[in-house]
């Protein structure tokens, strides 16, 4: 059941009053868990806080089923944490709509695909806190699993996928609690490649790029470092094998749009999944540019619904004011096969790049206190070498300018370095 502790930190920018208010308060179910609606406190982001009239009270919980439904059908659309906030009010809105738990673990409706999970150092080994990457909403969650099982990594789909004694595969919905089992990792490792998980290290098992394909039914799930793909099903005994070759230029294969894209020397490829054929993968776009796996590096990234590339280079200084790192950004159209160069990440007011090794993610100017982030920039997470030697905290894709860092820092203490810190895997 969905935990208690899923409370906002961080108000979003709203100014429809906290739930709590708007229904009659109800005990709840005996056995049942229940989600915290109390309202957010003061310290908002870009929100005000709301006024209510006692006067003007209404028994908003029994509005009726039709309503009702139709609101909940609304509010899941929109996103799952405010869902389960809306079914935690009262009886009569829970009965009204759908339990999250009735439905299988791979259906997108009840995916947390808005939320961005946070690295904290210093967190509780079972706690972890969720930034909504549209609204600025953090959140934080009691993850009790995360004490007997490996996190591997975090699905586009906000899905958690975990390793339970060094073998069985799992995906959890951090916010419904759901667990999808999945067929053990003896299934997927050739025979000779057992040993590995009896000397289990995390950095070889590393699971960037795994998924839900678009088949809405089947599990992607990548090992980069030993360039293999498992695909299973629900309820299958084994996985689907599949190897392949990125060149040494694929630190990022990503998962978008229910596809799995990695690079190599030939261009973007792409996992085809098609009924009654095996997966085969396939050019999805051309390089069109000669690039050194020793000095360059290619990673692909969502940004915002666009599958974005970033070509990484190290070149010969020109100035002692100067980085000796460039990089240019692609879109990549999936029409044409084509790479386009872009100096603009898109958005109203603009949007930011936080850029990791292992994962990515983008976020709207507008949701976060003003100034405190820039438009079209690109800030490297600790895990590139560039960050952690003080030669790069920001990149501005307009201009080329770059910003160096502040300083390594233990604890963040500004939002940038909080949100760089949260796509880390490795700052040791």
């Amino acid at each position: 059941m969905p935990p208690r502790s899923l409370v906002p930190s961080v108000g979003r920018s709203s100014q429809a009053p906290p739930l709590a208010t708007r229904a009659k308060a109800e005990e709840p179910i005996e056995g049942e868990d229940h989600l915290g609606v109390a309202p957010p406190p003061n310290y908002c982001w870009g929100a005000k806080r709301s006024r209510t009239n006692n006067n003007n009270w209404r028994d908003w919980s029994n509005l009726g089923d039709g309503p009702l439904g139709l609101i909940a059908e609304r509010v899941l659309a929109f996103d799952v944490a405010d869902y389960l906030r809306f079914r935690a009010v009262c009886r009569p809105w829970r009965h009204c709509s759908t339990e999250p738990h009735t439905h299988g673990g791979l259906d997108r409706r009840f995916h947390p695909w808005r939320w961005v999970l946070l690295r904290e150092p210093l967190a509780a080994p079972n706690r972890r806190c969720f930034l909504n990457s549209f609204t600025g909403e953090f959140i934080q969650v009691d993850l009790p699993e995360l004490l007997d099982h490996e996190l591997l990594a975090v699905t586009p789909e906000g899905l958690l996928v975990l390793l339970h004694d060094h073998n069985h595969v799992r995906l959890l919905n951090p916010l419904t609690r759901h667990v999808t089992e999945l067929p053990p990792l003896t299934m997927l490792l050739p025979s000779k490649d057992h040993v590995m998980l009896s000397y289990f290290n995390i950095d070889d098992f590393l699971a960037t790029g795994s998924g839900i394909a678009s088949d809405d039914s089947t599990v992607v799930l990548c090992f980069n470092r030993f360039r293999i793909l498992g695909m299973a099903k629900p309820g299958d005994d084994h996985w689907i094998l599949l190897k392949y070759n990125h060149d040494g230029f694929t630190d990022t294969p990503l998962m978008f749009a229910g596809r799995f894209y990695y690079v190599k020397v030939d261009g973007v490829m792409a996992l085809q999944i098609c009924p009654n054929q095996p997966p085969r993968l396939e050019v999805a776009a051309k390089l069109n540019m000669h690039v050194s796996p020793i000095s360059e590096g290619l990673h692909l990234v969502n940004s915002c619904g666009d599958l974005m590339l970033i070509h990484r280079q190290i070149v010969p200084l020109t100035s002692p004011d100067k980085s000796c790192y460039q990089y240019d950004m692609y879109r990549v159209n999936l029409d044409t096969g084509t790479l386009l160069p872009v100096k603009s990440l898109g958005g109203g007011a603009g949007r930011a790049m936080f850029w990791g090794m292992h994962c990515s993610f983008s976020v709207p100017l507008e949701v976060f206190p003003s100034g405190s982030i820039s438009a079209d920039t690109i800030y490297p997470s600790f895990d590139f070498t560039e960050r952690s030697l003080l030669e790069v905290g920001a990149y501005h894709l307009l201009d080329g300018h770059i910003e160096r860092p502040s300083g390594l820092l233990q604890r963040p203490n500004t939002l940038v370095d909080c949100l760089s810190l949260s796509n880390t895997v490795d700052d040791e």
